[in-house]
């Protein structure tokens, strides 16, 4: 595929593996995600089942100038093609040394790639974005196939440190609540040992199957505390040595991103193991000298936004893209009918 840019032109190939320095090329982009990396897609292939990767990459005189990691799934006989997955952010991954007009064409030339793609069972393409450029990029794409859907993400600003999170944006109800769950004897932590997923996994499954989620695979979990110690952590509440609660975050450009979560629920409400998770996950972003942590989507659920607000954070955006093709489209339509019939039997 050559997309026309200025006097030169950009060649997208879809390639079954990264290419040939694709790690290296990522430090070339400024906000380059952790879920972009070639690590991450082969734990992701290994351990999601029927998965398999492809790499759009973008040439631009014949060097790299872009790319995206894409896992495909294949999900009750449809093929969902996903840069972001499952929570996590990446999309098209753009060389920061280029002209800004260029930086621009690579966004879309990889995304109109990916959208190529979308035909008959190949049912649904999808990407998140969280950086201001990339979003600016993605909401350009609206009305070119894309479906665009901006939505906020909570984030806690930790740029002033720990002291400045705790008294000043920390509400008088939270750190009771936090020092109310230390005086019942739980402890906090980050763990990055892989053997702890099992000991957190039997909360997770649970907590998932009430979210209407399928839960991320234990051997990935695993995979990552392995392959990227102090970049994927368990921060972890503890009561009388047992783990009881803990929020699985992944450190992605300048920040701690809480992934999945999971508590004890006859403890939540007693020794406040959510309100420790939160603080133990702003500990250690400001120890690790990061910029935020982004407890994620939320605003608009009344409830759980309040909450986060009175852990510190703010509204921050976040792009999401879709393409269905016409069977995807209908499968959609037929889901969303059945969750109806199901509110309104008897």
């Amino acid at each position: 595929m050559n997309v026309a840019s200025g006097s030169a032109s950009l060649r997208v190939r879809c390639l079954a593996g990264p290419p040939p320095g694709w790690d290296d090329f990522l430090r070339r982009v400024p906000d380059a995600e952790l879920a972009a990396g070639s690590t991450w897609t082969a734990l992701a292939t290994r351990a999601y089942a029927d998965a398999h990767a492809r790499w759009f990459v973008a040439e631009h005189g014949g060097e790299v100038a872009g790319g995206m990691a894409v896992v495909a799934r294949r999900l009750r006989g449809l093929i969902r093609l996903e840069s972001s997955f499952d929570g996590t952010i990446a999309g098209p991954q753009v060389a920061g040394d280029l002209p800004e007009p260029l930086q621009d064409a690579v966004f879309e030339a990889l995304a109109g790639a990916l959208a190529a793609q979308v035909a008959g069972r190949t049912a649904v393409a999808a990407f998140t974005v969280a950086s201001p450029e990339a979003r600016r990029r993605a909401r350009a794409l609206a009305g070119s196939g894309w479906r665009v859907a901006a939505f906020p993400a909570a984030v806690v600003d930790c740029r002033q440190g720990l002291a400045h999170v705790e008294r000043d944006l920390w509400t008088n109800n939270r750190r009771n609540e936090r020092n109310r769950g230390f005086k019942r004897g739980c402890t906090i932590a980050a763990e990055t040992d892989p053997d702890v997923v099992p000991d957190w996994y039997p909360l997770y499954v649970p907590q998932a199957a009430g979210w209407a989620q399928a839960p991320v695979p234990s051997a990935f979990l695993q995979g990552l505390l392995r392959e990227f110690p102090g970049r994927a952590v368990l921060n972890a509440v503890r009561l009388e040595g047992r783990l009881v609660g803990g929020h699985f975050c992944l450190r992605s450009r300048d920040r701690l991103v809480a992934f999945q979560s999971a508590v004890r629920p006859d403890l939540l409400n007693t020794h406040f193991l959510t309100t420790l998770l939160y603080w133990q996950d702003i500990v250690y972003a400001c120890e690790q000298g990061l910029a935020a942590v982004d407890f994620g989507g939320s605003v608009g659920r009344d409830s759980l936004w309040d909450f986060k607000r009175r852990c510190g954070a703010e509204p921050e955006e976040r792009c999401q893209l879709q393409k269905r093709s016409g069977l995807g489209r209908l499968v959609q339509f037929a889901a969303r009918q059945g969750r109806r019939w199901r509110e309104i039997r008897p």
